[in-house]
């Protein structure tokens, strides 16, 4: 238990030690021998608190007369320990870091005492409390006006700011409710009272901008912004803070008439023309420009929302940046060239200018004008010429040159992520038959068909350019490893070599195609092109219909693996494979009623191979879903024979692969159907998963999973510590059994930092309501500690081998006997 707390104290960020009832220290973490920084020699030979507080002294961690600590404890400190002891209080180190000091006294006498790093949060209060006394200086000098009026004591009250606004200075005029109504012009006046009324949700704020007469009659603009007080449905008291935006309005009123001419002047020559205000949102829409996407006036709602919602989804987030870029003064206009939906439903290209013409006081932008311009032609003009230098006229596909920058694109994404891609060449073997006997309309028509039968076997992320006459090349990008080649490569040649009907005739050709790997093979174009030719010469040199790889040593590796799923696909039904079985023993008492189910392949010609070897092979074909299958079945007869012979609660577990739950065939019995076919309940069977498929977010994956606790089959997480590990996911999952991974297992002794994890995990399997299997045990001792440390089953060459199903009851029988 004490490893186990050691554990958990080194993994926390915060520093701890503990004082045993003696008063000396019987527990620490390396936390605090950093934060303190005390070495662990001086914290192992126990020293009091004392003795601790003496050493920190003498080093002068605590400053002159502990002027680093908080007052609150700076007499404690200055006592040596002996002053009675805060909970809480701060202090600096010498290396001008922050620490927080908790302590608590244990009900036994003893002490825990935690030490947190704050510095970051003692440093960002500082700092907030600076920027608010900046914040009350700003706001003294920017001379606002206050104005507040009190309707229960009907008293006015205002600041100097005021007075200054209304020409008037506090010793000549005395504001009262009755003397202030000469300041409001009728209109404002009437703004104002009506905002006095109770319309049944009164508003606490309001804002207004006022024409008003000075005392000295002067007319001005005012702005006021304040709230209100309500009671009994009036108001009783309102505060206010005003502003003189004279030059403002004046500016407004002589820009409006400029805008006036230059939006007829822009109209006049086909333009359209927005205003937007920034801050609100609003947009004005001329006439024109409503008229260029078929709309009319009062049609569009007056918000820049509108017409963002109408633009094009590729070019939404590029017009955007531009805009916000201006609107942050980073550039001197707007300028953005995007697609908008007319109301008929076609898209029309723009040409969207703007410009910032006013901001506020503290450089926000206010209004923002500009123009739309019609370059639909202009860009259909483009696209066409584009098109054609990039696309092959024939078959729509890019062209050589497209093909040599998405190339080049792919080749960079590949050194900065360091993966993989391969180059195809693929040559249609007796095209030149087919040309020269049936025409080049027909051969055309087969170049077409031809380049959709290779798009439909790539992925989307794949390129397929033709090259000219009846060659194409293929990209195959993001290639974690050159086996994925080969689910491709033949069904590649398989497509190619299926019948064409050309017309009223039906013509075959095959395919020969070459393949190079970067950066096995190359580093440049020119070099994967090169290397990629001469891999066709070959193909085509070897009897066509075939593909063949630079690379004499990933060609041989490449035929290898192409005979083994070629060789997996005749297995099954051959009866090559057999079913073993692994004893997973109680350690409790040494009996055995639970096994594993592994399966194993006796190939004719090459012997026991390995699962490593062909499963991989299998999953990434898709055969592992039917090998899986015939698994499940064998496993469920043995159990069926050894719940009625060995033991009446006997389980098999059985392994299935992340292929088998995304690609399940919807054409199999559901596996708790089957049992109870055999008369069996969920129970008797365990599926073993790994720990990468709890990250799936495929929703069948999940439905499958929480089916099998439905149908009360077993579900056990395999190679438990080498994945994720997640708390989360075993809870929302329902894993019944944990297996620990035999890396943990394999170097098992007394006091190991193995051991103390194998604990953590088996108490926290045990917390959760879960039993745990540990994997290869191979070693009484290993045995004993897991044993000893409360581990349900082991599960490894202690006890057996895998073993065919007639040796597992031999051995049962001798366990037995044996008293296991």
């Amino acid at each position: 238990m004490k490893h186990t707390l050691q554990t958990l104290l080194d993994s926390i960020s915060q520093g701890v030690y503990l004082l045993g009832a003696d008063g000396r220290m019987c527990l620490y973490n390396d936390r605090v021998c950093e934060l303190l920084d005390i070495p662990s020699a001086f914290f192992d030979s126990h020293p009091t608190l004392e003795e601790l507080n003496t050493f920190q002294m003498q080093r002068g961690d605590f400053g002159d007369d502990a002027c680093l600590v908080d007052n609150n404890a700076r007499q404690y400190v200055l006592a040596d320990g002996h002053a009675p002891i805060p909970t809480h209080f701060l202090r600096q180190t010498r290396a001008g870091r922050t620490l927080e000091v908790r302590s608590r006294i244990l009900p036994h006498g003893g002490m825990v005492r935690t030490f947190a790093d704050v510095t970051d949060y003692v440093q960002a209060e500082a700092a907030r409390k600076q920027a608010n006394e900046l914040l009350y200086a700003t706001q003294a000098i920017a001379e606002l006006g206050g104005w507040e009026i009190d309707l229960q004591t009907k008293r006015v009250t205002w600041t100097e700011g005021v007075y200054r606004i209304f020409d008037t200075l506090p010793k000549d005029f005395h504001p009262t409710l009755e003397n202030t109504r000469q300041l409001f012009t009728p209109a404002a006046q009437a703004i104002v009272d009506a905002s006095y009324r109770d319309t049944g949700v009164p508003s606490k704020l309001h804002e207004f901008e006022l024409e008003m007469i000075t005392l000295t009659g002067r007319h001005i603009w005012v702005h006021s912004r304040g709230t209100s007080v309500w009671s009994g449905g009036r108001v009783i008291k309102r505060t206010d803070i005003v502003q003189d935006i004279t030059r403002r309005k004046q500016t407004e009123l002589a820009l409006r008439d400029s805008e006036t001419r230059w939006k007829l002047a822009l109209e006049s020559v086909g333009d359209g023309v927005w205003d937007l205000q920034v801050q609100t949102g609003e947009e004005y829409l001329s006439p024109q420009l409503l008229r260029m996407y078929g709309y009319t006036e009062g049609e569009l709602p007056t918000a820049m929302a509108e017409l963002d919602q109408r633009t094009h989804p590729d070019d939404v987030v590029q017009m955007q940046r531009n805009r916000e870029d201006h609107l942050n003064g980073l550039t001197p206009t707007y300028s953005n060239e995007h697609r908008v939906l007319c109301k008929d439903g076609s898209w029309l290209w723009v040409h969207s200018r703007g410009m910032v013409i006013s901001r506020d006081a503290q450089g926000r932008p206010l209004r923002m004008i500009g123009t739309h311009t019609d370059i639909t032609e202009r860009k259909t003009a483009e696209e066409l010429i584009w098109q054609q230098a990039h696309f092959d006229t024939l078959t729509g596909l890019p062209n050589r040159r497209m093909m040599q920058e998405r190339l080049a694109q792919e080749l960079k994404k590949c050194r900065r992520d360091g993966l993989q891609l391969a180059v195809l060449f693929i040559d249609l073997d007796h095209f030149k038959e087919v040309n020269d006997t049936l025409g080049h309309d027909q051969g055309d028509t087969l170049l077409m068909e031809a380049a959709r039968r290779i798009q439909a076997c790539l992925r989307e992320v794949d390129t397929v350019a033709r090259m000219g006459g009846d060659e194409f090349i293929v990209i195959i990008t993001e290639l974690a490893e050159a086996a994925h080649l080969q689910v491709i490569l033949p069904k590649l040649l398989h497509t190619l070599s299926s019948a064409f009907q050309l017309g009223h005739d039906k013509v075959y050709v095959s395919a020969s195609v070459g393949v190079t790997v970067y950066p096995m093979d190359g580093q440049t174009i020119e070099d994967l092109f090169k290397n990629a030719d001469q891999a066709l010469y070959v193909a085509k040199g070897a009897g066509r219909n075939r593909f063949s790889f630079f690379t004499p040593a990933l060609q041989t590796a490449a035929r290898e693996r192409a005979q083994l799923m070629s060789d997996l696909r005749t297995a099954l039904v051959a009866q090559e494979f057999r079913v073993v079985y692994q004893p997973i023993v109680e350690l409790a008492t040494g009996s055995i009623h639970k096994a594993e189910a592994l399966v194993r392949w006796q190939h004719p010609t090459r012997g026991l191979i390995s699962p490593a070897a062909f499963i991989p092979v299998a999953e990434s074909s898709g055969l592992i879903v039917e090998l899986g299958e015939w698994v499940f079945v064998q496993a469920a007869r043995q159990v069926k024979h050894w719940r009625e012979t060995l033991h009446p609660q006997f389980q098999i577990s059985v392994n299935k692969s992340p292929v088998q739950f995304e690609n399940p065939n919807l054409q199999h019995v559901p596996w708790i159907e089957q049992l109870d076919q055999l008369g069996l309940p969920g129970e008797s069977m365990v599926v073993e998963i790994t720990e990468g498929l709890l990250l799936s977010s495929s929703d069948g994956v999940l439905d499958q999973l929480l089916s099998l606790r439905d149908d009360g089959i077993n579900v056990s997480l395999d190679d438990f510590g080498t994945g994720y590990s997640s708390l989360s996911y075993l809870q929302r999952f329902d894993i019944d059994f944990v297996k620990i991974d035999q890396s943990f297992v394999r170097q098992l002794v007394a006091g190991s930092t193995d051991l103390a994890l194998c604990q953590a995990i088996i108490a926290m399997a045990h917390a959760l309501g879960m039993k745990v299997i540990a994997e290869g045990v191979e070693t009484a001792l290993q045995r004993d500690l897991l044993k000893a440390a409360g581990c349900d089953f082991g599960q490894g060459y202690l006890f057996s081998r895998p073993v065919a199903a007639q040796e597992f009851e031999a051995l049962f029988t001798q366990t037995t006997s044996n008293g296991g």
